[in-house]
């Protein structure tokens, strides 16, 4: 090789070389599969990630359910009111912990007893009618009558039909009950509202108004 072929080599073999590196680099890579090295700070990023879900890939973002009535531990709030019980309805020991108290109109004749549940719960007061009137099949629209009661909103609610809620027993089966009715109270307070809900078969539910009536009447705001 000449001088000149010499010095035009030696500019020409560190390139050559560079492509040959950078190649079997390249075909290396490929046969792995692995990926070229990640920058630490990007390495963190997905390393905490990966790190919040056990498959290495974050979980997409659910859509938010609609707000549905919510049902409160009886006694996770201080008393907003009291009230008188009918003297012939009887003071029954709650079923659930949800309830603040159980009573019991006497019967019509011939029919079996009514029960009323006294809770609180959260919610707006069509959410909770709505979610008592899909306790009904065949219900006719609810009847809704607003008073006030010692400054307190009141608002009552009839419904009636097949009842679907299932039995007075939490863990029951349910059982579908022709011909009863609902008679409620929902009574609005600075906390959570009361609900005052009498169900049972139809004549025992209106044969107990009169008492229904007197109790809610005799509701009082709590002096503490």
């Amino acid at each position: 090789m000449t001088p000149a072929g010499d010095r035009k080599w030696l500019r020409i073999a560190p390139i050559a070389l560079g492509v040959v590196v950078l190649g079997a680099a390249g075909l290396s890579i490929m046969r792995s599969g692995s990926a070229p090295p990640e920058e630490p700070g990007t390495q963190a990023v997905r390393a905490q990630a990966e790190s919040s879900h056990p498959l290495g890939v974050a979980p997409p973002s659910p859509a938010t359910p609609p707000p549905t009535p919510t049902m409160g531990v009886a006694g996770s709030e201080p008393s907003a009111i009291t009230w008188k019980v009918p003297d012939t309805w009887k003071s029954l020991a709650s079923s659930s912990s949800m309830r603040i108290a159980t009573y019991r109109p006497a019967a019509s004749s011939g029919a079996e007893e009514a029960e009323m549940s006294v809770s609180r719960a959260g919610g707006t007061t069509d959410a909770n009618i709505e979610r008592w009137r899909g306790q009904f099949e065949g219900a006719a629209p609810e009847k809704r009558a607003e008073r006030s009661v010692r400054g307190l909103k009141v608002t009552v609610v009839e419904l009636g039909g097949t009842y679907l809620g299932g039995n007075m027993m939490p863990g029951a089966p349910s059982t579908a009950h022709k011909g009863w009715a609902l008679l409620a109270a929902i009574v609005e307070t600075s906390g959570s509202p009361y609900f005052f809900k009498l169900v049972g078969p139809a004549a025992s539910v209106h044969g107990a108004r009169a008492g229904f009536d007197a109790l809610i009447e005799s509701i009082t705001p709590s002096s503490g």
